[in-house]
């Protein structure tokens, strides 16, 4: 720093800059921090209205919902992106109720303030898909006992009420007076079944949505950043995708603990395979369906069938299990030689 008469210069770089000009420039900077925080706020409000209470705007909105966050944390770092936060969660909590602001900001805005810092921080695709992704599910275990033992609620509790609730609506819409009462019981039973296992995979489920959630809003974090002139790292390109040869082998393990403990579902064996098998079904459909778009693309294909494929996989049970053997043997047998390729260039650097 250096005094010239009156006027106090500092040394940036190469040159001396006018200290009211730094101050004058971190002023601004603060403000402009504050002024997205609070933009970034308003919107998650909004996001959190139209999610409690326009119906089918929150299929989407669930997909999306930690993308303020990310963007505030990542313009204008933690201390913002927190704030914003704590500002939303608090008004979501006056205006909708506060178990819904509980949930929101132990799902979606610990997840986005994560993802947002480590997109901030730019590191590496991998490194911020694992640290959002644990961040996440660390804080919905955290609120989950703050719910319990603070507020008195148990939300786990809450949610199977409802699935137990919905079943009778389910039928009677489904039952137009074209089903005989035989295939109306039928029907009942085989949703209870339905119910029944989606409360004992809740678990998985909940493992497999924050990497998802996080790659979801990554992408749409990076296409609405790109256009401030930032550039992100990338994940590798969908071709390379390869999950471990542990994946097939823990699946097939899975499967024959469910069989060997089908007859008594309370025992936490079953609960464990039935978690597992959910997991490592997931991860070798999307191997399936990496497979299928490698096959297409290396054979000169058209790659728009995977517009098909994948809904078709995810909604007919029957070629979802063929995708997923697909995946399997990808796995297992190393179809698609990548592998092979990462040890021979492995040998290669260790011949040099």
């Amino acid at each position: 720093m250096q005094t010239r008469g009156t006027a106090v210069s500092v040394k940036i770089g190469c040159g001396m800059v006018p200290l009211e000009e730094v101050v004058a420039f971190t002023y601004r900077r603060k403000t402009s921090a504050m002024v997205e925080s609070a933009i970034c706020a308003a919107i998650a409000i909004v996001f959190n209205l139209l999610f409690a209470y326009v119906p089918f705007m929150g299929i989407v909105l669930n997909l999306i919902m930690p993308l303020p966050l990310v963007v505030c944390g990542m313009r204008n770092g933690l201390r913002w992106s927190i704030m914003s936060g704590v500002v939303s969660t608090v008004l979501v909590a006056m205006l909708v109720n506060p178990i819904h602001a509980l949930f929101y900001i132990g799902v979606y805005g610990v997840m986005g303030i994560v993802l947002g810092e480590c997109m901030h921080r730019h590191l590496p695709a991998k490194k911020l898909l694992a640290y959002a992704s644990i961040g996440a599910l660390a804080s919905i275990g955290i609120n989950l006992l703050l719910a319990l033992y603070v507020m008195g609620i148990h939300p786990i509790d809450m949610m199977f009420q409802s699935l137990d609730n919905a079943i009778p609506q389910i039928a009677s819409s489904f039952n137009t007076g074209n089903m005989t009462p035989e295939q109306s019981a039928a029907f009942t039973a085989q949703m209870t079944e339905m119910v029944s296992m989606i409360k004992i995979i809740l678990p998985g489920a909940m493992a497999l949505m924050a990497p998802i959630l996080v790659m979801i809003n990554y992408w749409a974090a990076r296409r609405i950043l790109a256009r401030t002139g930032e550039t992100f790292p990338e994940f590798p390109p969908t071709e390379e995708w390869s999950f471990p040869p542990a994946v097939a082998l823990a699946y097939v393990v899975s499967l024959f603990g469910i069989q060997y403990f089908q007859s008594d579902r309370t025992h936490i064996v079953f609960t464990l395979a039935a978690n597992i098998w959910a997991i490592c079904s997931m991860l070798l459909m999307i191997q399936g369906l990496v497979f299928i778009y490698w096959y297409l693309k290396t054979h000169g294909k058209p790659t728009g069938w995977m517009k098909v494929i994948i809904p078709v996989s995810m909604f007919i049970s029957l070629f979802g299990l063929i995708v997923t053997y697909i995946g399997g043997y990808d796995i297992l047998f190393d179809a698609r030689k990548l592998r092979a390729k990462k040890y021979a260039a492995e040998k290669g650097r260790k011949a040099k």
